[in-house]
């Protein structure tokens, strides 16, 4: 597809108040695409993608697990945030064929993981930074990210991981901390 079909098709899969944030994270990811050196296309497209499955309840995401073969862990199973993200990066590939490059990032765009790849850390910030999120604090890593990726993916992280542990009932995936704890040793 085009981009701009590619942008049509996944704002029909999107509940209308999440279409703001899904092309806030386009030109945010297109932006951190070109300073960082990656592929802006591809960039655009995986930050068009990463919440195609997100407006599905718990059961839907569970079916999508079974039918693309996913084996989400217990916290995955339980929170729906985290299984759109498994199922999202599945949809993106099977249906819209995108690259195993883009179907990483779609993948680990809400909890991250060690040892990213540049796309994976772009599209992680720019669903955390894009212009509509204003759920915190967000002008430090907003401009941290287009001055050093790495630090700014740790102070994310660092936010993220705090944010979710002072929620009641909530925990922390395992990924986050282990994202967090290893660009904490590689920058120290």
């Amino acid at each position: 597809l085009s981009l701009e079909d590619l942008r049509c098709a996944a704002r029909s899969m999107l509940k209308h108040s999440r279409v703001p944030h899904v092309l806030g994270a386009e030109e945010t990811a297109a932006a951190l695409a070109r300073r960082w050196g990656a592929d802006e296309e591809d960039a655009r497209r995986a930050a068009l993608l990463h919440d195609c499955t997100k407006w599905l309840d718990r059961e839907q995401q569970l079916a999508l697990c079974r039918q693309y073969k996913i084996e989400p862990d217990e916290l995955e199973r339980r929170e729906t945030n985290l299984l759109h993200a498994l199922t999202g990066a599945a949809v993106a590939r099977e249906v819209f064929g995108v690259s195993p490059e883009m179907e990483g990032a779609i993948r680990w765009h809400t909890t991250g993981k060690a040892d990213m790849t540049l796309l994976e850390k772009i599209l992680y910030l720019a669903d955390y930074i894009e212009p509509t999120r204003s759920f915190c604090d967000l002008t430090e890593l907003r401009r941290l990210a287009f001055e050093d990726l790495d630090r700014a993916m740790l102070l994310g992280l660092t936010m993220a991981v705090e944010d979710l542990g002072k929620k009641n009932g909530v925990t922390v995936h395992p990924n986050s901390v282990f994202a967090r704890d290893y660009l904490k040793g590689k920058l120290t």
